[in-house]
């Protein structure tokens, strides 16, 4: 079993989604590359670029003040990968021929897709070797190149003829097509876009959205003397022989008016080889810093570089300043939008391994700040409420109780400044940018909070994760958040460090009085998810029938808005992000309480469980969870994979492993591990970035080791089982 490969023999939806490649900006699904020799399910051939959208009106039954009148969209093109093959002017097809075989493969070392096929022509037995290779270029964030090399297998000689061009656009009637896209038809988009010749080996297509005006150019170019004909498509034509003969497309996307820049011209110009060797280096220094390798366990290594590669696919090592979608670039799913995920599921992998890169998802929120304050202005409210999915900073959900209602967004935001900070000391970022984030999402709570005479400040009429519960008094888990988050600005600065956001001597009395007041409800060590949560009706989830899980797909949402039953982990999950605030005696209480209530039925939910169920010495379920975590989409457990990867669930297998199974926190003056070898598993080996130094960790049954540290900083207790890294100042 080949633990660095996914790999198969029949096209599927869901290993489209599985086998896509992709690098932050440019996310290629294609199991067709030729589609004369698609045999069985017809899945979907399509590229997605980062933040090239159009808008769309939200139609309301009943439009009301402040609702977001339009939604933003990823576009879902046609992707420019396709070939076609003629062998001696006899098409290379299935009415011709025959499949001898074929397989799938996406390498995690060298970042590329290949897909191999024999074809064998009924008249002479002649067999054609095909072999496809694709990838975008994690170091070059416009780069796509893809390569078909044709060999002749038992014969001499012939005359090949290779057509080049973009797929059939996405339509209605495609198998993988999101009906809220329809308006995208094939002739709206093909009679938007403009064909330049930009050079005699450079051709531009540029496509413009309908509404928002952007306009997506992608340059493409073949290393092979051919022709582009009329129909738009380049032909090149080859006598085959004992060689194979290669043919490499190159492509450049650049949002805006297609320009031969000399970045273009340069990337366009490049060898497949040269582009590959390029690709496996950067993965290769890639893993040199974030590869965990587990022995014993074949299942969970697979499945946790499946997970980490997924997300540094949803990035890229390069400048792009664009954010993760839900679904990545993998799928429509979501609409190609922005989350809470990246802040709390997916970042931490990057601040703990690639600060660089979690720095990157900040400087995203941040240049969205002047959306979120023109958002809570709209409301009424000072300082800034970030929209609850977005690709531009826009709010994009028409559904308030579930999204604008979920204020938490800020304080999740401002978590990831904070843990940021602590990991890396990054002065310079918190300065410029840092604290104005925390400050005006801490004045968006005070303005939305008020101080109640018998319970202290509340934060009343919110939305906390739990999407089962919504509109409620004080949710716990937003009041733990935004607690930390007035505390750390707080203690950590002076009204004179943020006296240029104009922070008066009152509003700062009041951000530490409404952090030591915060509301909560409790008894003894249960603590109630929110005001009203304990008073519902328990739902027992074991006399639901399976078929009808998830259950917001058979339940209206007043029925379960009225029950105690949750959707994923809420409490929990700020037990899990705030460690040192909960004893564990507080954390059995609560787990036994929610974990019977939650169907798990998000993809966010089970990681999270996991992780206290490894504090708690659960070791059987925190495994269980783990396991169910890393095959999301590997196993396709949501029976959704085929509209696109779960990045929240991949972010998920990284915390589950480093703060459940590892034990990882962190505070302001160390990191310290607590780690433990689930069954099976006979050692682990990972890195963590810390304060600008990397160490090593090694884990077996019988000791612990951390290689990298300067000094005395490390200390390892063996008896204890405990790691502590001292941050040095």
């Amino acid at each position: 079993m080949n633990l660095w490969k996914i790999t198969a023999t029949q096209p599927t939806r869901e290993l489209a989604s599985k086998l896509t490649v992709s690098n932050g900006l440019i996310g290629v699904k294609d199991l067709t590359e030729v589609p004369q020799l698609q045999e069985g399910l017809q899945t979907e051939s399509v590229v997605y670029v980062n933040g090239f959208y159009d808008y769309e009106p939200i139609q309301y039954g009943e439009a009301q003040f402040g609702f977001p009148q339009r939604n933003q969209t990823m576009i879902p093109l046609p992707a420019p990968t396709r070939f076609e093959l003629w062998l001696d002017d006899v098409p290379v097809d299935l009415a011709q021929g025959k499949l001898v075989s074929q397989q799938y493969a996406l390498s995690m070392q060298t970042g590329q897709f290949t897909h191999e096929l024999v074809w064998e022509e009924t008249a002479t037995g002649r067999q054609l070797e095909i072999r496809l290779t694709r990838l975008t270029s994690l170091k070059t964030a416009a780069l796509l190149t893809q390569q078909v090399a044709v060999t002749a297998r038992n014969f001499k000689g012939g005359k090949l003829r290779v057509i080049s061009g973009m797929h059939a656009p996405v339509t209605p009637q495609s198998a993988d097509f999101d009906p809220r896209l329809a308006h995208y038809d094939a002739a709206e988009i093909l009679d938007n876009q403009q064909v330049k010749q930009l050079s005699p080996t450079v051709r531009s297509l540029t496509f413009k959205a309908l509404q928002s005006d952007q306009q997506l150019s992608l340059l493409t170019s073949y290393d092979q003397a051919g022709d582009w004909v009329a129909d738009g498509n380049w032909m090149g034509e080859f006598e085959l022989g004992a060689t194979p003969i290669t043919v490499t497309k190159k492509i450049w996307a650049e949002l805006g008016d297609a320009e031969l820049t000399d970045a273009a011209q340069t990337n366009l110009a490049a060898t497949f080889e040269d582009i590959s060797q390029s690709q496996a280096a950067a993965l290769a220094d890639f893993w040199a810093t974030s590869d965990i390798q587990i022995t014993g366990d074949t299942e969970s290594q697979l499945g946790i570089r499946f997970s980490q590669f997924g997300l540094l696919q949803a990035v890229g090592l390069h400048e792009s300043g664009r954010g993760i979608a839900a679904k990545g670039l993998t799928g429509s799913g979501y609409n190609g939008h922005y989350f809470w995920d990246t802040e709390i599921y997916e970042a931490p992998f990057f601040y703990w391994n690639h600060p660089e890169l979690a720095k990157r998802l900040l400087m995203v929120r941040y240049q969205q700040l002047s959306h979120a304050k023109a958002y809570a202005q709209s409301l009424g409210l000072d300082g800034a409420l970030f929209p609850w999915r977005t690709i531009n900073g826009e709010e994009a959900s028409a559904y308030f109780p579930a999204s604008t209602a979920a204020i938490h967004i800020d304080a999740d935001i401002a978590y990831l400044v904070i843990r940021y900070y602590q990991i890396t000391h990054d002065a310079t970022f918190m300065r410029d940018y840092g604290q104005e984030l925390l400050v005006e999402t801490s004045r968006f709570y005070l303005s939305y909070g008020n101080f109640a005479d018998d319970k202290g400040f509340v934060l009343n009429t919110v939305t906390g994760p739990d999407e089962y519960t919504a509109l409620v008094n004080n949710n716990a888990y937003t009041n733990y958040l935004v607690q930390f988050e007035l505390r750390y600005l707080t203690d950590h600065f002076t009204q004179k460090d943020i006296g240029r956001f104009k922070v008066s001597q009152r509003e700062w009395t009041s951000f530490k009085t409404a952090a030591d007041q915060m509301y909560f409800e409790t008894h003894g060590d249960l603590i109630a998810q929110d005001d009203s949560f304990l008073s519902k009706k328990r739902l027992d989830l074991t006399r639901i029938p399976k078929d009808q899980f998830p259950l917001l797909t058979h339940f209206h949402p007043l029925v379960l808005y009225r029950l105690q039953v949750l959707k994923q982990a809420d409490l929990l999950l700020a037990m899990v992000l705030l460690p040192e605030q909960f004893s564990d005696a507080q954390v059995q209480t609560n787990y036994d309480y929610y974990e019977p209530l939650t169907t798990h039925d998000s993809s966010l939910s089970p990681a999270i469980y996991a992780i206290a169920a490894a504090r708690l010495g659960k070791y059987d379920g925190a495994i269980e969870f783990f396991k169910r975590t890393i095959n999301t989409d590997l196993q396709n457990t949501q029976g959704n994979t085929a509209d696109g990867l779960h990045l929240a669930a991949m972010g998920g297998s990284w915390i589950t492993f480093a703060w459940g199974m590892m034990g990882l926190t962190v505070t302001d003056d160390t990191a310290e591990l607590k780690p433990y070898l689930p069954t099976g598993w006979t050692g682990c080996r990972f890195k963590l970035s810390y304060r600008g130094t990397i160490y090593t960790i090694d884990v077996t049954a019988t000791a612990l080791t951390v290689t990298g540290a300067i000094s005395d900083e490390v200390t390892v207790n063996q008896e204890q089982g405990t790691i502590t890294i001292n941050a040095m100042k």
